[in-house]
């Protein structure tokens, strides 16, 4: 019960943090100036597409009744997130 919880939980962050990256993806995000590449526009839209689906695919998984196929919106959210922190702070030529 703990874990669908704190999956409860978990699943609403990633939407709000989708919806967050969406309303930002034409204007300042964190420190981030949108305008000035557009390439950040890009990724915000990309990952926040990603963390919805991750999000819609979590909320499956909970009501399924296996806890370990949780691990697999953990898993999925974690790599969508690295992706989109490598993707921002790297050098374009």
């Amino acid at each position: 019960m703990v874990i669908k919880i704190v999956m409860i939980f978990f699943i609403l962050l990633l939407l709000l943090t989708s919806w967050y990256m969406w309303h930002r993806r034409n204007g300042h995000f964190l420190i981030y100036d949108i305008g000035g590449d557009p390439r950040l526009s890009t990724i915000l839209k990309w990952t926040s597409i990603a963390l919805l689906a991750e999000s819609i695919l979590g909320i499956v998984l909970l009501f399924m009744g296996n806890k370990y196929l949780n691990l697999i919106t953990l898993f999925l959210a974690s790599l969508t997130i690295l992706t989109f922190g490598l993707s921002i702070t790297q050098k374009t030529k």
